[in-house]
């Protein structure tokens, strides 16, 4: 988390158009379609603190398994309306190591995002896990809130 931390000090820092500085806020994972009969009790509150800066982002939270996961991406989005939209983060993810082997997992988040007021935004996410574990779960929908400045 310190880390994290360090790097949203670090975006903080830098000079920003109105739009383009977000901090993140991960809140929720809900997981789906388990593949064994010896389905496990996952983290389903994943807290945590992320920055993004003209669509490149950086978050720290606990992931599903309790342990620090960092995330880094990049974002595309597209505004249907000023209250709605739709993007996809694409990057990779630590903390995952013991069920993939891998120390960065790729990541593809799909979202829809929801804007109720012009500096708040809610991300529902949709995560297919089939690189980190596929034992027991087979997707995980997201929930975060963003805060523009």
């Amino acid at each position: 988390m310190k880390k994290a931390f360090a790097i949203l000090l670090a975006f903080a820092a830098l000079p920003n158009s109105a739009s383009e500085l977000r901090v993140t806020l991960p809140l929720a994972s809900k997981h789906f379609y388990c593949a064994s009969n010896q389905c496990i009790d996952l983290n389903e509150t994943n807290l945590g603190i992320g920055v993004e800066y003209a669509s490149y982002g950086v978050i720290g939270f606990e992931n599903s398994y309790s342990r620090q996961s960092v995330a880094a991406y990049k974002t595309f989005e597209y505004d249907m309306n000023p209250y709605m939209g739709l993007g996809i983060r694409l990057g990779g993810v630590t903390g995952y190591k013991e069920e993939s082997g891998m120390d960065v997992v790729p990541l593809a988040q799909p979202y829809l995002r929801m804007l109720p007021i012009d500096w708040l935004s809610f991300n529902f996410g949709v995560v297919p896990v089939g690189l980190i574990d596929t034992k027991n779960y087979n997707l995980v929908v997201t929930l975060d809130s963003q805060i523009t400045f």
